[in-house]
């Protein structure tokens, strides 16, 4: 059994966003090392198909990465094992194995449903081939880091078992070729073009059409040629890349190690206080955050009211500060990116007072599709011409 993908992989510090074969999969980006399968009783592999991400087990024997069985994302953060998660402002991307890791035992993943539904039985091995799009912080982007991160995928042969409950499924995985591109830059793909390739219209552009009573034929092609600086609030980093319609203007590049992640971690000793722990990660926080229906969602969003308004202070002015450098020369502000959802309340009046006064618009990107924005981005990379073409480029002989 052979696939084919195309894949679209945002690896944040906080959660792993990838859109394979058109499907996206948000996880969180995490992983621990085990000795031995989880499950005691034998359970029917089948029951096993359809919420897979959540219950991933996978061992990986690859050129790239630490060999060893893992269980990985959701299945690895509720196990209490110890994990291995990316670390803020310290860790380099492309010299870890995680982003390695869980990106294989996705796309693993992924080939076992689909064979599944194709065939309706669980299949013994399938090789998949992939190109795939991927992303570092503008920061850590180089020529030589993202050669280097290219390479631990494209190196050779990644040998990924997934684990069915006690049955096994053999995917061998392969990469031709990868891109990795500065993270940011992928959102004017988005911004611009839907998935089927038109131009892009809809509840994404809600809040600015509404705030610009701007005509309501507006669709991407609007932003085709705009000179726009992004504000993009991960966990561990915000990225403030300037575009100037596809182009990325790598004379204003600059990143700061703030986020939300930050004002996780300042906020965390106390919340652990008020909810009787004497530990709990990071990334538990941000669960309990994102779900309002959850018993201490309130107590989270208390202990994180202050050090949150403190990270705004800095990314307004490290925003200022583009500008500055940018004379001002700017069209919009784009600000997406899971930090942005939580800051929003604080963040948003902020940039619109400066964006008035430096006579500009601003572009919120609504909390239901700022997370995905980047892996929007690199899938319709993926699938562009522009990749097309350095692919060609880079398999025709020297």
């Amino acid at each position: 059994m052979n696939y084919h993908f195309f894949v679209g992989n945002d690896n944040g510090n906080s959660e792993h966003d990838l859109i394979i074969d058109g499907k996206l999969v948000q996880q969180p980006n995490v992983n621990c090392t085990v000795d031995e399968l989880p499950w005691s009783e034998e359970q029917t592999p089948e029951s096993f198909i359809k919420n897979l991400q959540d219950q991933l087990v996978v061992t990986i024997d690859s050129p790239s990465a630490r060999p060893g069985m893992y269980y990985v994302g959701k299945f690895a953060l509720e196990s209490g094992e110890v994990l291995d998660n990316l670390q803020i402002g310290i860790d380099l991307k492309s010299d870890m194995d995680l982003p390695v890791i869980n990106t294989l035992a996705q796309i693993a993943a992924m080939a076992v449903q689909k064979a599944y539904e194709e065939e309706k039985k669980i299949p013994a091995q399938i090789d998949v081939e992939v190109d795939m799009a991927t992303a570092l912080p503008v920061t850590q982007h180089t020529d030589e880091t993202s050669a280097k991160f290219e390479k631990r995928f494209t190196s050779g042969l990644h040998h990924v078992t997934v684990h069915l409950g006690m049955q096994r499924v053999a995917v061998k995985i392969v990469f031709p070729f990868a891109k990795v591109v500065p993270e940011a830059t992928p959102v004017i793909f988005t911004l611009q073009k839907d998935s089927a390739g038109g131009w892009r219209e809809g509840e994404i552009f809600g809040d600015f059409l509404e705030s610009y009573e701007v005509d309501k034929k507006f669709n991407g092609s609007y932003f085709k040629d705009k000179r726009i600086l992004h504000v993009d609030i991960g966990d561990g980093s915000t990225e403030y890349p300037i575009t100037e319609g596809n182009k990325f203007l790598r004379q204003f590049v600059h990143g700061s190690h703030h986020g939300a992640g930050y004002a996780i971690e300042e906020a965390l000793q106390e919340f652990n206080r008020l909810i009787h722990l004497a530990d709990s990660p990071r990334q538990f926080f941000s669960d309990v955050i994102k779900n309002p229906n959850h018993k201490y969602h309130a107590r989270a969003l208390k202990t994180l009211r202050r050090p949150l308004e403190s990270q705004v202070r800095q990314i307004v002015q490290h925003v200022k500060k583009q500008l500055t450098k940018a004379r001002n020369e700017i069209d919009l502000i784009c600000v997406y990116g899971g930090g942005s959802i939580l800051m929003r309340s604080v963040l948003y009046g902020q940039l619109k007072e400066l964006c008035t006064e430096r006579e500009m618009q601003l572009l919120y990107i609504p909390a239901e599709y700022a997370v995905q924005l980047n892996a929007m981005g690199l899938d319709a990379f993926v699938r562009g011409k522009i990749y097309e073409a350095l692919k060609n480029k880079a398999v025709q002989p020297a």
